[in-house]
Parts: C-alpha cells; structure tokens; sequence
C-alpha cells in the first residue's frame, strides 16, 4: 500500500510505471471533480477508471474486499472517508467472489486511513481494504478509483 496527497506527489518515490499513471491519468482533483459519473477506459481492460458519488458508511456495514489482477488507485475528490486495510495475513478460502477480480471478506481491518480530498491510497493486487467508512455520520464522497492491470506494472 502506497498513500500520499497529490500536492507532494512529487515527494513520494513510486515505480516508474505508477509515476506515469500518476502523471498522466490521476492528474488533479480539479480536473476529475469535473468528469462524468462512470467507467472510461484508458487502455482497454488493462488501464480504466471509475468516478463515483457515494455515502459512506460505519466500518461494521462494510466489507474488505482484495483483487487479484488489478491495482486500485483510489483518489477522493470531495467529501471524507476512512479506509480500513490490513489485516496483512486473511484467506482467500470462503470469500464472496460477486465480479469479476472482486472478492470480499469478513475479516476486521487493522487500521484505518482518514482521507481529506487529494488523498491517495494505492491498494496492490492481493491487499485487503475496506473503503467507503467512517467513523462517525455517514456522508457523501466523490471519488476516482483507478484500476492497473498488474501486467502494466511489470517493468
């Protein structure tokens, strides 16, 4: 898991392949804050992005979830939100596997990152997260999620 703000981007040492994508996708929250709601591809499957509006909700009414081929860049634009990572070590065994590269689970999060808008996380392929929570009154978030084909990461 990689966090940073976009505003010292320039501080925070990422792999040459996420420094582009950073650069040339991500780009501003000004500039996704004026993007349609919805998925648009990029780079076929293997680069995409999704722009939502959202309530969040308490940690206890939201599961964590994992991917196995796709990294997730997850940006938030508007609003606050808290997203549970961790724990390190979960099975895979008895997972709800609704999507395609979606699983969810039941396992309790470790800890917690309070995003304010220019927040980034960047959850790799395999790491558990819970997003959209709070910790107090649920409220609306706007947020872009970048989705990498962990093939785009190879060097």
């Amino acid at each position: 898991m990689i966090t940073g703000n976009l505003e010292t981007l320039d501080r925070t040492p990422l792999p040459a392949p996420l420094a582009r994508i950073m650069k040339e996708v991500v780009i501003s929250v000004d500039h996704w804050l004026a993007a349609p709601l919805g998925k648009a591809n990029v780079d076929g499957l293997r680069l995409f992005t999704l722009v939502s509006e959202e309530m969040t909700e308490p940690a206890r009414d939201r599961r964590g979830e994992f991917h196995e081929q796709y990294l997730d860049i997850q940006l938030l634009l508007r609003g606050r939100e808290w997203i549970g990572v961790g724990p390190h070590q979960y099975r895979q065994e008895g997972a709800s596997h609704p999507y395609p590269d979606l699983w969810f689970v039941d396992h309790e999060q470790t800890s917690y990152l309070a995003l304010q808008p220019g927040d980034f996380a960047i959850f790799w392929p395999g790491e558990l997260h819970r997003p959209l929570c709070t910790p107090g009154e649920p409220g609306a978030v706007r947020k872009l999620v970048v989705k990498v084909h962990r093939d785009l990461l190879l060097p």
